[in-house]
């Protein structure tokens, strides 16, 4: 005979299995990681001569760097044809000219550009880290670990020093943060494109991902981001309009809502009956 607290005990691992295997059923119905919980395209109508561009991210909670997430003030965007993004994340990861193991560095600051593999075209910050990699297409990165919290943060990309590589022009593009409370300047380092008089493409995008090994959704972070204050060569940007993407087999757990010019985004509540993908917001 059993006594009633094995009894007990069977049964809440019955019940734990039972809510594993329910759980796990249910979250196999989506895609991979990682998820881009939702992608912004500002429309800054034409094709510019590009010199910096830049916009502001404001994080309304701590996010801990056991919670991998990604906030992309620039999630794509073109410099004459070259795709590049940038953005802050809760564990970056890179190594050094002088160590090639990949470390865990934790909150950090980064850029990253397509269509090219060579170190020589990377200037990692002083103490920084870089990555030159293949496994998402040939790409180089600039990594500088930042102990970033809640707050106001304006990311930059500013044209730098030209150089000239077997017979052809190339510009040096410098990434930059400015943490508002502490009144900081963060250089992250500069990425070599192509070209001489750069185009900015007139999409540029901004997004919210969460990344790393499957986690439950419910652990996806609470959090709101705003996006707003584009600026293109120093000047306010004519944000012709924007466009809030939801891709397919991502869960629902993140809103975008135009507030007074900006963009805030729920993030880490689930959104029921969400009929669209695909949304225009209408910025005042």
């Amino acid at each position: 005979m059993f006594g009633n607290k094995t009894i007990r005990l069977g049964l809440l691992i019955l019940v734990t299995c039972l809510t594993t295997t329910s759980v796990s059923a249910e979250e196999k119905q989506y895609a991979p990681m990682p998820w881009h919980l939702v992608d912004l395209w500002w429309d800054i109508g034409e094709e510019t001569l590009f010199e910096s561009y830049s916009i502001d991210v404001t994080i309304s909670d701590d996010v801990p760097a056991t919670q991998n997430l990604y906030i992309a003030p620039i999630g794509l965007g073109h410099l004459s044809q070259t795709p590049f993004y940038g953005g802050i994340q809760t564990q970056t990861d890179g190594y050094t000219l002088h160590n090639k193991r990949l470390r865990k560095i934790g909150h950090g600051l980064l850029m990253s550009m397509w269509g090219e593999r060579s170190p020589d075209a990377i200037r990692p910050s002083l103490g920084g880290f870089y990555q030159s990699s293949g496994h998402e297409g040939d790409f180089v990165s600039v990594r500088r670990p930042y102990k970033w919290s809640k707050g106001t943060y304006t990311y930059k990309i500013t044209r730098m020093d030209q150089e000239i590589v077997d017979g052809k022009p190339c510009t040096w593009v410098g990434a930059f943060v400015y943490a508002h409370e502490k009144d900081e300047n963060i250089f992250i380092g500069a990425l070599r494109f192509k070209g001489d008089n750069l185009m900015l493409s007139p999409k540029i995008a901004s997004f919210v991902e969460v990344y790393g090994p499957r986690k439950p959704v419910t652990e996806i972070p609470k959090v709101t981001v705003t996006f707003g204050n584009l600026q293109v060569n120093g000047k306010a940007a004519t944000v012709k309009s924007v466009e809030a993407i939801y891709p397919q087999g991502v869960p629902d757990y993140a809103d975008a809502k135009a507030k007074e010019g900006t963009v805030v985004i729920r993030v880490g509540q689930p959104v029921e009956g969400r009929t669209t993908r695909q949304t225009k917001l209408g910025l005042d």
